[in-house]
């Protein structure tokens, strides 16, 4: 190291040394001429204010009083709805009722005997119930009718009473067969030579028929859901 550089170093410490020997050696003169503050007492009134102004100024000031909110009035609840008493029919007459219901049937049955169309008062979707026992009874009528004049029964065969056919078959809206007729009784009668004869006497008499008249009649030819799809039993008893 370079001997000027130990030579500032030495000084610098030892100015610092001093500056630190003069603080110590003079604390008093320091604080003593930083005390002394020159007053000069002047009377104004016998009596000081100084007091006043200083209660005056140290009282807070009172917070302006905010305004309560008025409460809101509660709403009433609506009142009930006012409770309707059951109207009670004193003058019902349920005896005038059974009568008018034991005359639509009377008329029913008459109809239903007599094989006619029965009168609608009202208008409504489809026959009634007693309209569609009539419409059948009388598409059965016309069947018998047919039947008679184009079946050929096995009255010639032994036993003819045992040899019962029944037979379903369709119908289009002209009358005519629509695809073949179908056995349903009896359903097997291949090793029957009697009972297949007279399976062959009734298919041949439904295709014998056809065309059917049912949509000529007055009564049922618009009534195709009816007589759309039939079924006849052939039986020696009904020749």
């Amino acid at each position: 190291m370079r001997p000027g550089w130990i030579v500032s170093l030495v000084g610098h410490i030892g100015a610092v040394l001093m500056t630190l020997l003069v603080w110590e050696a003079n604390p008093q003169v320091i604080r003593t001429q930083g005390a002394v503050v020159p007053v000069e007492i002047v009377a104004v009134a016998p009596q000081s204010n100084v007091q006043a102004l200083s209660a005056s100024q140290e009282e807070p000031t009172p917070a302006p009083a905010q305004a309560t909110p008025e409460p809101q009035p509660t709403p009433e609840p609506a009142p009930p709805p006012p409770h309707t008493q059951p109207q009670h029919h004193d003058d019902f007459d349920l005896s005038a009722v059974a009568a008018g219901l034991r005359d639509l049937q009377r008329h029913a049955t008459q109809q239903r005997a007599n094989g006619a169309h029965a009168d609608r008062s009202q208008q409504g979707v489809g026959p009634a119930t007693a309209d569609v026992v009539s419409l059948q009874d009388r598409v059965r009528a016309l069947m018998e009718r047919e039947m008679h004049r184009c079946w050929r029964g096995p009255a010639d065969l032994p036993d003819p009473e045992r040899l019962v056919v029944t037979v379903q078959f369709d119908l289009d809206r002209n009358g005519h067969l629509r695809g073949q007729p179908r056995v349903t009784s009896p359903q097997n009668y291949t090793f029957d030579p009697e009972m297949r004869t007279a399976v062959e006497y009734a298919l041949r008499a439904i295709r014998a028929c056809d065309p059917y008249p049912f949509p000529d009649d007055p009564i049922v030819g618009s009534h195709y859901e009816i007589w759309g799809q039939l079924e006849h039993t052939f039986r020696v008893t009904d020749q």
